[in-house]
């Protein structure tokens, strides 16, 4: 190929394998850095609460086509929010199941929860564990003093709900999809570290903050 008289380099196409659906679009937390529901654009209010199932059919299919296209073997689809779990684990392992059975028989997908850990029950990892979805944690560390920033919205502390959710998850480590954890630049990384380690994640990433170059 040639582009304006030069050539062009060879650019290998790269298919998506993860993909990030957005299921509920309310959240039962205010965090104070959150650059959605805390940020200037509320346009959010104005939108569904939930997404239609007719919209996860065609998202589905269209997730299908694109594995067909570039002939994968697996994929990953997260279940976001919001807070999902404000859909209740029912209706999420419904849309788990629509993804599914759109897509080849030769194509694995793996399915994870990503919630605020409040709402999370241990009938609910049952159903999840059951059903071959995981559940991924968002937290800002191993500690109350650490998730200061994340209360609800009377301003009270996550930290004791979620303190629960990683225990039930940790004595479920099939269902446990791991710890996404929000870096704050004022903390000590290490504190934060070892405070995560020590609620046994499968696996652990760190995420930083949004519109923070520093």
């Amino acid at each position: 190929m040639r582009e304006a008289g030069r050539p062009v380099p060879f650019r290998r196409r790269v298919p998506f394998r993860q993909f990030v659906l957005k299921v509920h679009s309310r959240c039962n937390l205010a965090c104070t850095y959150c650059y959605v529901y805390e940020g200037p654009d509320q346009s959010w209010r104005e939108r569904p609460a939930r997404v239609a199932e007719e919209t996860v059919r065609r998202t589905a299919e269209r997730i299908a086509q694109h594995v067909t296209t570039h002939g994968l073997r697996s994929i990953r689809v997260d279940l976001h929010g919001g807070e999902p779990l404000l859909l209740g684990p029912a209706a999420l392992i419904s849309h788990a199941r629509a993804v599914r059975d759109a897509l080849p028989g030769d194509c694995a997908v793996a399915v994870s929860v990503q919630t605020n850990g409040t709402l999370l029950t241990a009938d609910a990892v049952r159903r999840f564990s059951a059903a071959g979805v995981t559940v991924g944690l968002s937290l800002d560390g191993g500690s109350a003093r650490l998730n200061h920033r994340r209360v609800d919205h009377a301003g009270r502390s996550s930290w004791p709900a979620v303190r629960r959710a990683a225990g039930l998850l940790a004595g479920a480590p099939a269902a446990y999809g791991g710890i996404l954890c929000t870096i704050d630049v004022e903390t000590d990384p290490a504190e934060v570290y070892r405070s995560l380690i020590a609620l046994e994640p499968t696996t652990l990433d760190f995420l930083l903050p949004y519109g923070n170059w520093s």
